[in-house]
This record gives structure tokens, sequence and C-alpha cells, in this order.
């Protein structure tokens, strides 16, 4: 093949590649907007295995709820309050819990405030665990603060997976019962997709980091 042939060869392939990488670049940041970015992403974490358990922590049936907090605010008279995320966890908890009445674990420094809720819509004989602040430290703790080998675990869809990738590392199980994030997902509106895609940007990342 002459020169100037492979000149035009090689053009070519950087043309198609080019073109290639720019419209699958463009997908991904109109996905971004769409319910399936983040749809996929929750998927793919689905899929990770987790680390070997001890077969106890296999076997048994889950005998606690753990609910991870998800952070605080502060509301109109500057008082600190359970923010959107903490929130639907304790409403997640409180919707199993009267379903199925098992001990309740409150893990992080929101335990104080989710407690609080949770008493005032009639659960006591709760757990607390509020000195962890992070992920690593919810499991640590939790494992150490009481016997547990299989529990129904209670974050959002997008911190499950690292969530249980932790308990597990410690030796206990865990039967995923996710919090829903304060906004859905709707085609109609790409604000809440972004806000989802965000989400699920940071796990990866955080993810990618363990």
């Amino acid at each position: 093949m002459r020169f100037s042939e492979r000149m035009v060869t090689l053009f070519r392939i950087i043309n198609i590649t080019f073109i290639l990488g720019s419209t699958s670049v463009i997908l991904v940041i109109i996905s971004l907007f769409t319910p399936l970015f983040s749809q996929a992403i929750v998927y793919i974490f689905s899929l990770l295995p987790l680390p070997d358990m001890p077969a106890a922590a296999m076997s048994s049936p889950p005998t606690a709820y753990v609910v991870l907090g998800g952070g605080l605010t502060n509301d109109h008279n500057n008082q600190i309050i359970l923010n959107r995320y903490s929130l639907n966890r304790a409403r997640t908890a409180a919707g199993a819990y009267h379903d199925l009445p098992l001990p309740i674990v409150l893990s992080g420094a929101e335990a104080p405030w989710l407690g609080q809720w949770l008493m005032e819509h009639g659960i006591d004989g709760l757990i607390s665990e509020n000195a962890s602040m992070n992920t690593c430290e919810n499991a640590r703790f939790t494992a150490k603060r009481i016997p547990l080998r299989h529990v129904y675990l209670i974050t959002d869809s997008y911190h499950m997976a690292r969530a249980r990738r932790q308990f597990a590392l410690n030796g206990i199980n865990s039967t995923p019962l996710p919090a829903p994030l304060p906004v859905r997902r709707d085609w109609m509106k790409p604000a809440h997709n972004l806000s989802h895609s965000r989400r699920a940007v940071y796990e990866v990342a955080a993810t990618c980091e363990m």
C-alpha cells in the first residue's frame, strides 16, 4: 500500500473513532438527564459479589433492622432535624417494623434524631450507635455494639451495595430494604433524574476508592 493510501486509511480510522467516541459521550451526557443512567448503575451494583461470610451468617434469618443515617439539616428555627434522606430511611424502618417487629439498630451521628422520630411514631426499644462517621465505621461499630449474623439493612439503593460489602467484611449478612430518595425518577423531570445521576456517580467514585 502506498504512503498516500496509508494516510487516507489512517485518517478514516481516526475519523470513525472520533465520531464513535463523541457519539458515546453525547449519549452518556443525555442519559444523565433520564432515568436510564442511574437505573443502570443500581443494576450493576446489584451484580457485585459480596465478600465471603461465616456459614452462620449465610444460613441465619434476619434478626434486626439496621438503619444507616443519611445526614442532618436545620429547620426554620435553626434546630437540627433529619434531612430528607435520613427521614426516608426512618419511614422505611417504621413501615418494616410494623409489618415484622424486630429490634432496630440506628447507626451514625444521626442516631439520636432517628431514634426520636421512631419513638414519636410508636417504636421503642431502639439500639443506637452514634460514633460512626462513615460506612466502614457503620458496619464495624455496629458489629461491636451487638452480636448480629443477618440483618435487614436500610439505606438508599445507591449506597446499598457499598454498605452491604462493609457489613459482610464484618461478618454480617444483609437483606436490602432500600429507602427512596427524596425525589423520584421521572422521564418528564430531567432535574430529578440528574439528582439521581449525581448520587450514582458519587457511589461509583466511592466504590472505586474501596
